[in-house]
């Protein structure tokens, strides 16, 4: 994982860039990770911890009848907190993740190992959303942890040059 920070590292080098992050079920992971090499704070801006759905409603604006209708481990709850970054974030790229860790916990529309993340990047000044659904068949909480970080560091790296 190392190589992916240090790869955003150079790669702020040749293009202007900053990051902030809604993090869920990865509990600040990739921040974490974000922060580990001398220099991050080129590039990341921040992030915001935001593990339960009254955090989500209250710092992020996702609204409480998109949690309600489909849950927060779901598409429409990752685009509404990686949305709520842009009302804070001036960032280029703006990242949500939102998923079931485990070991317990989960269902059969969202089993241990489902990871959302939402994905913001701005081009020319205008934001473009998606959002990418993975299932992760580690069964450790720590594991899905570590995919999910990676997964999205990959994604990270893979955008900038639309940028």
């Amino acid at each position: 994982m190392l190589n992916y920070i240090k790869r955003l590292k150079k790669l702020r080098e040749e293009r202007c860039f900053s990051i902030c992050l809604a993090e869920s079920c990865t509990g600040g992971m990739i921040s974490s990770k974000l922060t580990s090499i001398s220099g991050s704070s080129d590039f990341f801006e921040g992030s915001v911890v935001s593990y339960s759905n009254y955090f989500k409603y209250r710092l992020l604006n996702v609204p409480e009848k998109v949690i309600n209708r489909y849950g927060a481990v779901s598409h429409q709850t990752a685009l509404m907190m990686v949305k709520g970054l842009k009302k804070i974030s001036k960032s280029e790229i703006l990242v949500s993740v939102t998923g079931v860790a485990g070991p317990k916990g989960g269902s059969i529309k969202t089993p241990v190992g489902c990871v959302y993340f939402g994905l913001g990047i701005k081009i020319k000044n205008k934001y473009h959303f998606t959002t990418i659904k993975k299932h992760f068949m580690e069964r450790s909480r720590r594991k899905i942890q570590e995919k999910s970080t990676e997964f999205i560091l990959k994604e990270i790296i893979k955008n900038i040059p639309k940028i």
